[in-house]
């Protein structure tokens, strides 16, 4: 089994319009800064309709060979994607899945693509309308990466040959670990696009990396869900997601910010007064002042 310093980055795309100098998206305008508060304001999410709401999802697999080993586990790894999120109360109805996308909307009809690395990289770079002069930029961007959300397009695209070395096992009696990796991508990528964004994003939310029960059960949308045999969700985060699947307040936060998830988490943090984490160094700093510097290896959250 590969080792979990392997690691690869999952999920929203946050970063890459600042890296790549891309447009960022203008959010609508006539709303007072009070209004946007309100509206951004996690204290009340109005009514949420929580009964079941039906989702469309096409799930595409290359026919390229790197994908062998994708579509002996797709279907399995199917089935498991559908049990999570009917725990939730969403009902993911799969849609016939074609080269071409269908007629993908948020909150409706959404796609995953899994694919081989160029088609990845070529899928990533049309999505995110890299320029040639930023071209080798995006690359290096893309070196640890293995998957990008694209919540303005309702799909993600994912290299299944770069997850495949950097995290699958070859060993047979890990097949069944492997499936459920590949099944805690698909639920976490599935994730963003209902809305929901990293569990360590910000430090004062009330979404945690892992959920308060005694299994210390990993979160689904938190970044430390390799192998794992079972992830979770708070409540919360299921407010979050009926209101963004039923059109409540959370979506028209979206619409706001015309689908652009770095806008949104900016003003989700302005308005909720939430805190990203210390940097790193900033960490170790910290414990060093308080007389417990542990090691350089040391991570709060990790197994």
């Amino acid at each position: 089994m590969k080792s979990a310093a392997a690691r690869y980055s999952l999920g929203l795309v946050l970063i890459l319009p600042l890296v790549l100098g891309l447009a960022a998206a203008v959010p609508a305008v006539g709303l007072t800064y009070q209004e946007e508060a309100a509206l951004f304001s996690y204290r009340d999410l109005g009514p949420v309709d929580l009964s079941p709401k039906k989702l469309e999802v096409e799930v595409y697999v290359s026919p390229s060979p790197e994908l062998a080993a994708c579509r002996r586990m797709i279907c399995l790894v199917e089935d498991q994607v559908q049990q999570f999120f009917a725990r939730m109360g969403v009902n993911l109805v799969y849609c016939p899945a074609g080269p071409k996308p269908g007629l993908l909307a948020p909150a409706q009809r959404l796609r995953v693509e899994l694919l081989s690395h160029r088609e990845w990289l070529d899928a990533s770079s049309k999505a995110f309308e890299v320029a040639p002069p930023f071209r080798l930029r995006f690359l290096q961007v893309c070196r640890d990466k293995c998957a990008f959300a694209h919540l303005p397009l309702s799909v993600t695209h994912i290299s299944f040959k770069r997850f495949e070395e950097a995290q699958l096992s070859a060993d047979p009696k890990d097949e069944s670990l492997n499936r459920n990796w590949l099944a805690n991508l698909l639920c976490h990528e599935l994730g963003h696009l209902m809305g929901l964004y990293h569990a360590e994003e910000f430090v004062n939310h009330p979404i945690p990396v892992r959920l308060p029960d005694k299994d210390r059960t990993p979160n689904f949308m938190s970044q430390k869900i390799a192998f794992k045999k079972a992830l979770g969700f708070v409540e919360f985060q299921r407010l979050l997601v009926h209101s963004y699947l039923g059109k409540g307040k959370v979506y028209r936060q979206y619409q706001y910010v015309n689908f652009d998830p770095l806008r949104y988490l900016e003003l989700v943090k302005l308005h909720n007064g939430y805190r990203e984490p210390l940097p790193r160094a900033s960490k170790v700093a910290q414990r060093v002042q308080q007389g417990n510097p542990g090691t350089f290896d040391d991570d709060d959250d990790d197994d």
